[in-house]
């Protein structure tokens, strides 16, 4: 007896007696743009709380090595790009310190397309108005990658928004502005995705009469105090 305890002793030193770590579990985006730097995020755990070493398979002939040790159960971010368009295939494996290794894990799809710009922008907002007097203009635009956006606008005057934003693809945003001057205007704006790529331009033509003032000071009132209001009202006063 006294032999078998020193053998099954001996077998309890770190190493001998060793299991594996569990095939890891990956995540990430599964439709990337070419060439762009994404995250991806890999985690499992140890049997015997044993650090670990992962090892990535990007799927078109790379590989990460192996990158550690981390802590048994730690979530670990490993960054990749891809160069060519096309499906690819991330699987992974952990190693204990130990150099135990386990299963693979399973298969993990990305797919990798070239960017596309976003589609031109609508704006709405009023056509006429007084000058002096602030208006709120709206706009909205779809990218077909699922990008944030952001938006250019030159107010016809010298003013201009530079990239506000971002906003998600369909999200509406909208901006103020006022004109000084009596004059016809072409608003413009475009968008552009996080990677910037820039869509085409949208225009609105907005007319800014001369800001007359109305003798009737409580429809003045009203006028200014809700400056979208009242459209008829507005065009049958000529403001």
């Amino acid at each position: 007896s006294k032999l078998i305890l020193a053998t099954l002793a001996e077998l309890a030193v770190p190493g001998m007696l060793n299991d594996p770590p569990y095939a890891p579990s990956v995540t990430g985006p599964s439709r990337v743009v070419l060439n762009e730097e994404y995250n991806f995020y890999f985690s499992t755990s140890d049997p015997n709380g044993d650090d670990i070493y992962y090892y990535a398979d990007w799927g078109d002939d790379t590989n990460s090595g192996w990158v550690g040790p981390y802590n048994s159960g730690q979530q670990i971010t490993l960054t990749k790009s891809w160069n060519t368009i096309g499906t690819y295939t991330i699987l992974a494996k952990a190693k204990d310190e130990f150099h135990a290794v386990g299963d693979w894990s399973p298969p993990f799809t990305v797919e990798v397309v070239e960017n596309q710009p976003p589609d031109t922008p609508e704006i709405s907002g009023p056509t006429n108005g007084a000058t002096n007097t602030s208006y709120l203009y709206t706009f909205v635009t779809t990218d077909d990658d699922g990008d944030d956006l952001f938006y250019y606008i030159d107010w016809g005057d010298g003013e201009v928004e530079e990239w506000i934003g971002p906003y998600g693809s369909d999200e509406s945003g909208g901006a103020h502005h006022l004109w000084e001057e009596e004059d016809t205007y072409t608003i413009k704006i475009k968008a552009k995705d996080t990677y910037g790529a820039e869509s085409d331009w949208a225009t609105l033509e907005v007319e800014m009469p001369v800001n007359q003032q109305v003798q009737y000071p409580f429809i003045q009132w009203l006028l200014d105090r809700f400056p979208n209001a009242f459209p008829i009202l507005r065009q049958l006063l000529g403001l």
